[in-house]
């Protein structure tokens, strides 16, 4: 089986949600992208929360994880730069669309001498796009340290 046919057999083996998602978040990366970079992160995400969160769909955690999964795989295939930052922010607008409550995560760690810095996306505390011990690799901002604190004046 070449490369391009094992592609489309796992593309085939998803979800209908799945690949929804995968296509959209394909389609909104760039977008997202270009969003962060022209009105930065506290413009772009309070943007983001003028949409109106739906409240009529009850999703599972495995099912928020497979979608968060899809759109890691996007992430990979787009022409643009895409960050854990711009996957996290388009997936949890897409949790919100669904009506489902996330927390974007924004955590650092020192690595060799040198600030490394992450982002992920929690459902009730559990990471839905990344590794499961994710925070414990990151010490998270979560509610302790406003964003704007790290914003020039």
């Amino acid at each position: 089986m070449n490369f391009y046919n094992a592609r489309l057999a796992r593309f085939h083996n998803l979800t209908a949600m799945q690949k929804r998602t995968l296509l959209a978040a394909w389609l909104w990366l760039p977008l997202f992208w270009l969003g962060l970079r022209l009105l930065g992160l506290s413009r772009f995400q309070a943007w983001l929360h003028k949409t109106p969160a739906r409240s009529d769909l009850s999703l599972t955690l495995p099912v928020i994880k497979a979608l968060g999964e899809a759109v890691n795989i996007a992430s990979r295939h787009t022409p643009f730069p895409v960050t854990c930052l711009t996957r996290s922010l388009l997936l949890g607008w897409l949790l919100r669309r669904r009506g489902v409550a996330s927390d974007l995560r924004i955590g650092v760690r020192l690595t060799q001498g040198m600030l490394d810095a992450h982002a992920w996306v929690e459902c009730d505390g559990v990471p839905v796009n990344d590794r499961p011990d994710v925070s414990a690799r990151f010490a998270s901002f979560g509610d302790l340290i406003p964003i704007k604190a790290f914003q020039a004046p």
